[in-house]
């Protein structure tokens, strides 16, 4: 059980959802450089497309386990990267 200034405080814990969101962030642009490849080398998008899904679900577990909303450009973000990368089966978030 988290100490009981931990759970008065809202802001507690909120470094480790801004390292979330900075890495949904920095996954975002990593993915806009690999789709600036040239032609023929889409296996380049492969990585960076993974590394956004697994930082988008994480920040939306995070946001979940804080009961807070999920903004719809990340929900719909995470719904579109579930179904290229062969997810189809969304998960709740």
């Amino acid at each position: 059980m988290a100490p009981l200034a931990e759970q008065a405080d809202p802001s507690f814990g909120f470094d480790h959802l801004l390292e979330l969101f900075h890495e949904v962030n920095s996954a975002r642009a990593a993915m806009t450089v690999a789709r600036r490849a040239p032609l023929g080398r889409s296996r380049q998008v492969d990585a960076p497309r993974t590394r956004l899904l697994l930082a988008l679900e994480a920040y939306v577990a995070e946001l979940n386990l804080r009961n807070l909303p999920v903004p719809y450009g990340i929900r719909d973000d995470l719904r579109i990267q579930r179904r290229i990368l062969g997810r189809v089966a969304d998960a709740p978030g």
